[in-house]
C-alpha cells in the first residue's frame, strides 16, 4: 500500500529494513511498557537516535506513530490523510521502512536513507 502510494507520486518504492524494524520495535514497546506515546522516548531520545543505535546511518530519517487502529489498512489510510504524516510517506529520499505494532494497538514506522 505504502509503495502503491508512492508510485502513484512517482516516486521509487521503500524496502524494509530489520535495523530500522528494530529502532521502530524498541520505541513501540517503550511506550507500550511505560504508558506514553510520542516521538521523544523515554530516555529523551529522538527517532534519529534510536536509528543511530541499531547501526543506521540515516541522512534522512522520520517517524509515524499511531495508536487505536486495528488493521495496517487502517493505519496507513489514517497516516495517508494527516499532511505531516503523508508528507513523511512521500519523502523523495526515503528508501527503507520498518514497521511495528505493538500491544495497545501502537504502531511505530521509520523511514530513512542510510548511508547518503
Amino acid at each position: 500500500m505504502l509503495n502503491g502510494l508512492r508510485a502513484e507520486q512517482g516516486l521509487e518504492p521503500v524496502v524494509s529494513s530489520p535495523r530500522l524494524e528494530e529502532a521502530a520495535k524498541r520505541h513501540a514497546l517503550d511506550m507500550a511498557r511505560r504508558g506514553f506515546f510520542g516521538h521523544e522516548g523515554s530516555d529523551g531520545s529522538d527517532v534519529m537516535a534510536r536509528a543511530r543505535r541499531q547501526g543506521y546511518g540515516a541522512c534522512t530519517i522520520a517517524e509515524n506513530l499511531a495508536q487505536g487502529q486495528n488493521t495496517l489498512t487502517e493505519v496507513l489510510g489514517a497516516w495517508v490523510q494527516s499532511p505531516g504524516h503523508r508528507a513523511n510517506l512521500l519523502h523523495p529520499n526515503i528508501r527503507e521502512y520498518g514497521l511495528v505494532r505493538a500491544p495497545g494497538d501502537i504502531w511505530v514506522l521509520v523511514l530513512g536513507a542510510d548511508g547518503c
